[in-house]
């Protein structure tokens, strides 16, 4: 590779460099700057763009903050839904068992006979059942001897009848719920101790579901507005990215402000009027001299390497130029030379033709 590709090379990642470390100076002398103007009555068109980019940039986060809140409510009373339903089911089963125990002490009560007369007949069939069920069972288990025939079919006996007694048993515990439960909304003064003790246990249980409930549902009526919310702003995931593309951009055009005012500050871009010239004067200071030095010869080394640049591109412009004369020449002496033999072709040909036509009148002269 010539010399000077890789010098051109060289120079533009030093001006990369540099451009970055001017940027970023730049930008952090012209943030400063404008903080500056907080407080100032100031008209310019910049000034007033910084203040709008700041209070965009504000109420962006909050629109964030805002959204971010409702998402993080919105999972929380998922949560304690969730949480709360659970609790319902739980408790559903305590009641359930409260009802059975009721159905049970009702129906080996003789004071309540008129309310469960309606399920005396089926708890008496499903009592003799289990007691036989039983009766079997234990007859089987306590069989003694016989072979290993008669063992696998004691045991697939026992099987079936277990199998048996256990739905019985199911069937009991139905029974003893639906009666309990039924007995339970009945408008009813009861005559028993022990009844009333289970009715009262129930009512406690009833009173703290029906609190738990409305508590769920005001957290379902929460979690319902806020879903709705979502529903005609979108996603919050994708409302917070749409935002946060949005504050990329503001944030870019802010810095080419602050890029744009430190490098007017530090002399770089001579091309403002003169009132902006002495608004910029009253806010600079003589310790931002330091900064400003640096702005200048970085933009100095800069302004170098582009000069030194051009000049390397041009030498090598010239070498083309003169490489292209070379081989322009080079093409012209070739077709001059195939000019010439194509001429002394033609002269050749022409030398034939001569000789052919006078052979024809030689030739004539013997006809």
């Amino acid at each position: 590779m010539d010399d000077r590709k890789k010098r051109i090379d060289d120079l533009y990642k030093n001006n990369q460099e540099a451009r970055s470390s001017l940027d970023a100076l730049l930008e952090n002398f012209g943030e400063k700057l404008y903080i500056r103007t907080k407080d100032m009555q100031s008209d310019f068109e910049d000034i007033v763009q910084y203040n709008i980019y700041l209070q965009e940039i504000a109420e962006s986060n909050a629109a964030i903050g805002k959204i971010e809140e409702k998402n993080r409510r919105f999972r929380e009373l998922e949560d304690a839904i969730e949480a709360a339903e659970q609790e319902n089911k739980e408790r559903e089963k305590e009641i359930a068992v409260i009802y059975r125990k009721l159905g049970k002490a009702l129906l080996e009560n003789s004071l309540y006979d008129d309310y469960t007369s309606l399920f005396k007949e089926q708890a008496d069939a499903l009592t003799a059942k289990l007691e036989s069920l039983e009766s079997r069972i234990g007859e089987i288990e306590n069989k003694e001897g016989g072979n290993v025939f008669s063992w696998i079919g004691k045991n697939a006996q026992g099987l079936v009848l277990k199998s048996f007694l256990s739905k019985a048993q199911e069937s009991q515990e139905q029974l003893y719920l639906n009666a309990g439960e039924r007995y339970s909304r009945r408008d009813s003064v009861s005559y028993d101790e022990t009844v009333s003790e289970i009715l009262a246990e129930l009512e406690r249980f009833r009173e703290i579901s029906r609190s738990s409930a409305d508590a769920l549902a005001v957290l379902k009526d929460e979690k319902r507005i806020i879903s709705a919310g979502f529903g005609i702003d979108g996603n919050p995931q994708k409302q917070i990215q749409n935002i946060k593309t949005q504050l990329l951009k503001i944030r870019e055009e802010l810095r080419a402000l602050y890029r744009n005012f430190g490098a007017q500050a530090a002399g770089i871009n001579e091309d403002i009027k003169p009132e902006r010239k002495y608004f910029i004067d009253t806010i600079v200071t003589a310790e931002d001299g330091e900064v400003i030095g640096r702005a200048v010869k970085i933009n100095q080394s800069i302004a170098e390497n582009d000069k030194a640049i051009s000049r390397l591109k041009a030498s090598l412009a010239v070498d083309d130029e003169k490489a292209k004369i070379e081989k322009y020449k080079k093409a012209i002496e070739d077709k001059k030379s195939r000019i010439t033999d194509l001429e002394n072709d033609i002269d050749d040909l022409e030398q034939s033709v001569r000789e052919s036509e006078t052979a024809i009148q030689e030739l004539q002269k013997q006809l």
